[in-house]
């Protein structure tokens, strides 16, 4: 048993030795915005692949108990995969970790005060404290060993964390007070939003590879 163990890790390594690394581009779009990645193929079985995407998009009614909220989402991920294709073939398994920055503002209008009847206007400001995010995605993608034209496809989800959130209330009327309400709205924000600790990755892109 040993002996067979030897031979196919001598093997592996003089198959990986004689293999001809190919370097490839692919602009990708997706989930997580618009970009690129440039990958270097080793084997038909491992790839090693790096590159960014990015997107500002809006966000409709994130509702808590009080208050409905729209705004804007900033997107910017530098990323790092290992990739493996179990068969050799275009099925394929990634896993790395994504430098995500993150981070978003929301304002709402319709928000009163329970206790004064004081209409405010709350503006929240955050992003996601744990700035690298583990990510595992499965795929489609055209051999790596191969120089041309390809394809690439990936599904998965990368954990993001917890959001840090900030509130800013603003009473619409200078008679009323905002005291105190600042701090419950920041926990119902974060019991709201937690459920978002695991980001979709959905990522779709032609490939050059030379």
């Amino acid at each position: 048993m040993q002996r067979l163990l030897m031979a196919g890790v001598l093997a592996s390594v003089s198959f990986v030795a004689q293999a001809n690394t190919t370097f490839g581009v692919i602009p990708q779009a997706g989930l997580a915005g618009v970009g690129a990645t440039v990958q270097w193929g080793f084997t038909p079985y491992l790839a090693v692949s790096a590159g960014y995407t990015g997107l500002n998009y809006s966000l409709k009614d994130v509702k808590t108990d009080d208050a409905t909220y729209n705004g804007d989402i900033n997107l910017q991920n530098p990323q790092l995969f290992l990739n493996w294709a179990p068969f050799g073939g275009h099925f394929k398994v990634s896993v790395g970790t994504i430098n995500q920055q993150t981070d978003f503002d929301l304002t709402a209008d319709d928000y009163t005060d329970p206790d004064s009847g004081n209409k405010v206007r709350v503006n929240v400001s955050g992003g996601y404290a744990q700035s690298v995010a583990p990510a595992l995605t499965v795929g489609f993608e055209s051999d790596w060993t191969q120089p041309g034209f390809g394809y690439h496809f990936s599904l998965g989800g990368m954990y993001a964390g917890k959001p840090d959130v900030d509130v800013d209330i603003q009473c619409t009327n200078p008679a009323g007070t905002c005291f105190g309400l600042e701090r419950d709205e920041e926990r119902k924000l974060e019991d709201e939003l937690k459920k978002y600790q695991v980001l979709p990755i959905l990522q779709a892109g032609l490939i050059f590879r030379m």
